[in-house]
């Protein structure tokens, strides 16, 4: 009797775990891939490799096969990176990297002092800025303005040395400028750390342009049982910004080591012989995402398999938080999709709310889409986690409010597909 009541447990041991997500899995992959040893998954002490090694492991770990011969789809793009001195001081105050000031990725070497001169508010814009300099001599300052100058950012502005941008809150970093060194220095810092009456920066930051840097985007995939040669596709990028100067990393918890844990525990999922689906389901884990779409652009271009064959691509990116519910980018043009997942949740009540966006070139869907296939992009809404490529995007306390219901929304979805 007893022998037959452990059998049984061991059933319904092996039924749960067969159809369940396991969010204590996902924060386990979250947690090691926002650590500080993988520097920022980004291009400095080759971050994104170190993640990418982890990936795969964890792919191994749960016998989820490469599509190909390799889990690796190697491919490049120049880069620049900081991965030295990294030290700016206001009047002799030494200001922090990462949480006081944050430079342009198209930064390049530069050490000096210079003198600090003050825009006027009404300077907000390209056309005013050329006015205000006109007949100007101001080749060895650097400007000061409360205006983001948002389409110039990054950018060589001729006869201006730098800027520095003032903002309330922490400094937002990008490295999608980091093709190509400008000769205009672009820096972001926190408004107290500059105060009105300062008169002088002094820098010692230093470049590295890497040309052709080699990256990976990973590929894994769980055969179907009935349609093997149609897919579904989920994705996720893993790369982050990595390090800005020796101390400061960006460690992306949600941007998008969030999506990345998703998409590891989902394969975990379809690789469990009670949940082999009817399609066959590509997981693809791009890099070069912050740098500007590289790697699902790269992998569009150059598909292992006929990209008409995917019958849906749905990808993940930033899901961790859904106090608000998910958006679903692409909703509005596939209402279908929309709707069906919409009866879905309100059937099963998984989420608080999922609203629907138009297009939107703004995550590794969007490559895919441009090609003519079915994709959309989700990510979850709630002020629980609002951190956005700050240094404050960390993996403490991380809320993953609806890890659990977007996971079985995804896994519902994909079962009714016919």
């Amino acid at each position: 009797m007893i022998k037959k009541l452990i059998a049984l447990q061991l059933v319904f041991f092996i039924v749960f775990s067969a159809s369940s997500q396991d969010v204590g899995y996902a924060r386990e992959v979250l947690n090691k891939l926002a650590g500080k040893s993988f520097y920022g998954r980004g291009y400095v002490k080759y971050g994104d490799k170190k993640a990418a090694d982890y990936l795969v492991s964890q792919f191994e770990k749960n016998g989820i096969n490469p599509l190909d011969s390799t889990y690796f789809q190697d491919y490049n793009f120049s880069m620049n990176t900081f991965p030295g001195r990294m030290k700016v001081s206001i009047d002799g105050n030494k200001l922090q990297p990462g949480s006081d000031f944050v430079i342009s990725s198209s930064a390049s070497t530069i050490r000096g002092e210079y003198t600090l001169l003050f825009l006027p508010d009404d300077v907000d814009s390209h056309k005013k800025l050329n006015f205000f300099l006109e007949g100007k001599s101001v080749a060895g300052s650097f400007l000061v303005t409360n205006n983001q100058f948002r389409e110039i950012y990054g950018k060589t502005v001729p006869g201006v040395l730098g800027f520095i941008v003032l903002t309330d809150n922490t400094p937002v970093w990008s490295v999608k400028d980091g093709a190509m060194v400008e000769s205009t220095y672009w820096i972001k810092a926190m408004k107290d750390k500059i105060p009105q009456k300062a008169s002088t920066i002094k820098l010692n930051i230093e470049n590295e342009y890497i040309l052709n840097y080699p990256t990976q985007n990973i590929i894994a995939y769980v055969e179907g049982k009935t349609r093997p040669d149609s897919f579904i596709v989920f994705s996720a990028h893993y790369d982050h910004l990595g390090m800005m100067g020796k101390r400061a990393w960006f460690p992306g918890a949600n941007d998008n080591a969030s999506g990345t844990a998703m998409l590891i525990d989902l394969a975990r999922h379809y690789a469990q012989p009670g949940n082999q689906p009817d399609y066959s389901i590509v997981f693809m884990a791009f890099s070069g995402e912050e740098a500007g779409l590289q790697g699902s652009s790269y992998y569009a271009e150059n598909p292992l398999f006929p990209l008409e064959s995917i019958q849906l691509l749905i990808n993940l990116d930033m899901v961790g938080s859904g106090s608000e519910g998910i958006t679903i980018v692409n909703g509005k043009a596939y209402k279908g999709l929309f709707d069906e997942m919409v009866a879905i949740n309100e059937k099963n009540n998984y989420l608080p709310e999922i609203k629907d966006r138009g297009e939107a070139c703004n995550s590794d869907h969007c490559p895919f889409y441009q090609k003519g296939v079915k994709a959309v992009f989700i990510y979850t809404r709630g002020k629980e986690h609002m951190e956005y490529h700050t240094v404050n995007d960390v993996n403490d306390h991380f809320p993953f409010t609806a890890y659990d219901g977007l996971f079985k929304l995804l896994t519902t979805y994909v079962s009714q597909l016919n």
